[in-house]
């Protein structure tokens, strides 16, 4: 992971969602190689969602190194995974321009400001897709 990042999973309970809090600095070549970790585990344990918290992690990249992050799980991962990102006040934009990505290339993905409507759309019980 790194010296400046502290990864805690855990998954829904009730739910086919694996969740993953950041806390710390996360860096490009961690977040690419996490990104194809992630990828891989949620297709191997068949996974409906993903919600990634970030509110308390600080993100050294700039958008094109984030696009990157976003172009592997466009190629990676399910297309029936449903993508949840919980951002905080210094990660909105980043999280806003990952999801777009995303969701350009077919993967239902959406940003949050807080952990409950993320929870509800990773457990599918929203309205809108």
């Amino acid at each position: 992971m790194g010296a400046g990042l502290e990864l805690e999973r855990f998954e829904l309970e009730g739910a086919n969602v694996f969740c993953a809090r950041l806390i710390g600095v996360n860096g490009p070549a961690q977040s690419l190689e996490n990104a194809r970790r992630l990828c891989a585990r949620v297709e191997a344990e068949g996974r409906e969602g993903v919600i990634l918290d970030y509110r308390q992690c600080r993100l050294a990249h700039t958008f094109e190194e984030y696009g990157r992050v976003a172009e592997v799980f466009v190629s990676a991962l399910p297309r029936h995974v449903r993508f949840a990102y919980v951002y905080g006040p210094g990660n909105m934009m980043h999280a806003l321009y990952i999801t777009k990505i995303m969701h350009r290339g077919g993967i239902t993905a959406r940003a949050f400001s807080e952990w409950e409507p993320a929870e509800s759309f990773a457990r599918r019980e929203d309205a809108a897709v």
